[in-house]
């Protein structure tokens, strides 16, 4: 009996991590407390910290990096909802985004080299294939963050960014960055500036091509699977 309980808890690593991801993301236009979001956001973050670094045990030495990256992320980010100057608000702001794009690309890389390092199709694999699917469209969301609050008029959106609270641009920067990198293109949010442009057609292949060497490795794990 206790041989099979470790591998019964880590069947839902990336399972239950997926859910948080998705609640967050249906409860964030809702939310009227920004205090909330952020939260829930590092809540999040820190939740898919401890399941990559889980993933990953030879990680050891990247353990306190990880977690010296989320801290930073939040404190940049009670900083930013301090009752500071404007200036110093946007300072706090674009740190809380520049400790967040590392820490979401070693989560995207960790997540990735745990499912191909899987020689077995599972429920959580596919789940964690998910997962760092939608964190790389985080990270492009804080990139576009970066953009819009450098430029108000990088981008077209159905509401002026004048007239939108931070957590409301936020939730748009992770809608607009997953029907980019999905290829779905509805056009209620547009890219205006070169810069937002290139991004975006950079984050679209980077879509694509993880669906295609995704679908690869499924598929490759499926065929041994029935060979063995």
């Amino acid at each position: 009996m206790t041989t099979g309980r470790p591998a019964l808890q880590r069947q839902w690593w990336f399972t239950q991590l997926t859910l948080f991801i998705w609640a967050w993301m249906l409860l964030a236009p809702h939310l009227q407390n920004r205090w909330l979001l952020q939260v829930l956001l590092h809540v999040v973050l820190l939740n898919a910290v401890l399941m990559t670094l889980q993933a990953n045990p030879e990680w050891k030495n990247l353990r306190s990096v990880m977690l010296g990256l989320w801290g930073l992320a939040l404190a940049g980010s009670v900083l930013a909802f301090s009752p500071l100057p404007p200036a110093w608000e946007a300072v706090a702001r674009d740190a809380a985004i520049f400790s967040i794009l590392p820490l979401l690309t070693l989560l995207a890389v960790g997540i990735v080299r745990f499912v191909y390092r899987s020689r077995r199709l599972t429920i959580d694999g596919i789940f964690a294939t998910m997962v760092a699917y939608m964190i790389v469209a985080l990270a492009f969301a804080q990139v576009y963050l970066l953009i819009l609050g450098w430029d108000p008029q990088s981008f077209a959106l159905p509401v002026p960014a004048s007239e939108r609270t931070h957590q409301l641009l936020h939730v748009d920067m992770v809608y607009y960055s997953l029907i980019t990198q999905c290829s779905v293109g509805y056009g209620d949010i547009l890219p205006r500036s070169d810069t937002a442009r290139m991004i975006a057609a950079v984050q679209a292949v980077i879509g694509q091509f993880y669906m295609a060497v995704v679908v690869a490795v499924f598929v490759g794990m499926y065929a041994a699977g029935r060979r063995d």
